[in-house]
């Protein structure tokens, strides 16, 4: 294990220290520590809402009427998370270069907003305009955020290091002194916003998250459902995670159809007794490649166990305990954080590659039947969810053995990230 740890240290950490040196990173990191607490409330909130075989103990009805009635601790947390974020960016990346760091936040957001589309369709087909959709301010808003609130921050910091400016005289209040100070950086950022947003309108993608998301598609609806495309698949949901991007959301938006195509054929064959026809369909997906329990449960595992004597470890595995059990992972990644941080950059992305690879053999060999096409909640704890989803208990014995396998892992990169901690807690104490 020292070994391991060691040949570990020794080539992640100058990495590690490139990444936490670049501002732009460090300011996304930071948009996203800030968003924190929010994203907590949002999933305590989204758990509870969902927690398995309530319906069969108070009734479907009353369970979604719970669920509409909590719907906003989650459409007003995560559901604007991009504006969060941007304001988060602009804040953090102020604070570098000493400029006034609300007005940062601030343009960044309004920077944001302007390239929003704010238009949207009832389910009528009628237009309504002049509204800002949840459903692009959100998780799929987040790359267009980030992009948006770097430049605009950056143009506002240049104008102000270029004396674009106006001052008033030290007599004037120092808040009506800071709001002309900043007028004409911000008005250049937000006229800068608004070139962008006319110029993508003229387009054919009409906006910027369109382009994202046209040039994500197309190579991702190519892929297919063999084992090199969901492995794949599996790594673009993590990678985009490592970026503070939902990368369940961004990914699934394009093969959650095609896989509930294959589950739909699936339980039909069930139903009728037949041979089940796919391995790869969503419930393959959901809960033995991609299900947040696999990332949670191995790293609270770790944290609230192996690592006792990190007391501030000790206390996020508490507070990310009852969500993670229901694979709720959020917490974990930018608590922790996972999200940029290069030494967990590799269990991230290897976790998808061992459930895929593991799970796909597993089935292929027979050692584990394929999946029934049983729909279940994403909440779902492991273990019961397998063995449901496979009406096998082996089902649950693939879910146990990746569990254990994914924990010893996560032990590792989370030993190589305590040391790092420590060499860099004693660097502060001999400064």
């Amino acid at each position: 294990m020292k070994k391991l740890t060691a040949l570990l240290e020794k080539y992640l950490l100058p990495f590690a220290d490139i990444f936490s040196k670049n501002r732009y990173l460090v300011a996304i990191k930071d948009a996203f520590l800030i968003s924190l607490p929010f994203t907590i409330f949002s999933s305590m909130f989204t758990a509870i809402a969902n927690i398995p075989f309530l319906p069969n103990i108070f009734g479907e009805k009353a369970i979604t009427q719970f669920q509409a009635f909590v719907s906003p601790t989650f459409s007003l947390t995560m559901g604007v998370i991009s504006f969060i974020v941007a304001a988060g960016i602009g804040y953090s990346l102020s604070n570098h270069y000493k400029v006034n760091p609300i007005y940062g936040a601030i343009v960044s957001l309004v920077s944001f907003i302007m390239i929003t589309p704010m238009t949207t369709a009832t389910e009528a087909g009628e237009e309504v305009l002049n509204v800002l959709p949840l459903s692009e301010v959100g998780a799929v808003g987040m790359f267009a955020a980030i992009i948006m609130s770097i430049l605009a921050t950056e143009i506002y910091r240049y104008a102000i290091q270029h004396n674009w400016t106006i001052k008033m005289p030290s007599s004037v209040p120092k808040l009506v002194s800071d709001s002309f100070f900043s007028f004409i950086p911000i008005a250049v950022a937000l006229i800068a916003a608004f070139a962008i947003r006319m110029i993508f309108e003229a387009t054919p993608f009409e906006t910027v998250n369109n382009l994202i998301y046209q040039v994500l598609q197309k190579p991702l609806t190519s892929l297919g459902t063999s084992l090199p495309a969901t492995i794949i698949v599996g790594i673009l949901v993590n990678l985009f995670w490592f970026f503070g991007l939902h990368g369940h959301v961004i990914v699934g938006s394009v093969m959650v159809p095609i896989w509930n195509a294959q589950s739909f054929d699936n339980l039909t064959a069930f139903q009728a007794g037949k041979d089940l026809p796919h391995l790869v369909t969503g419930q393959f997906t959901d809960f033995f490649v991609l299900n947040g329990g696999y990332l949670s449960i191995p790293v609270l595992i770790s944290l609230l166990f192996l690592f006792k004597k990190r007391t501030d470890w000790n206390d996020l595995g508490k507070i990310a305990l009852a969500p993670g059990i229901f694979g709720v992972y959020e917490p974990l990644i930018f608590g922790l954080p996972i999200m940029l941080n290069p030494i967990m950059f590799i269990p991230l992305v290897a976790t998808p590659i061992i459930t895929t690879t593991l799970s796909y053999l597993a089935m292929n060999l027979g050692l584990v039947p394929f999946t029934t096409g049983v729909a279940l909640p994403y909440t779902m704890p492991l273990i019961v969810s397998g063995a449901i989803v496979t009406n096998s208990i082996r089902g649950a014995i693939l879910q146990i053995v990746l569990l254990i396998i994914l924990t010893f892992m996560w032990y590792v990169f989370l030993k190589v990230l305590d040391n790092q901690n420590r060499l860099e807690r004693e660097q502060t104490v001999h400064d």
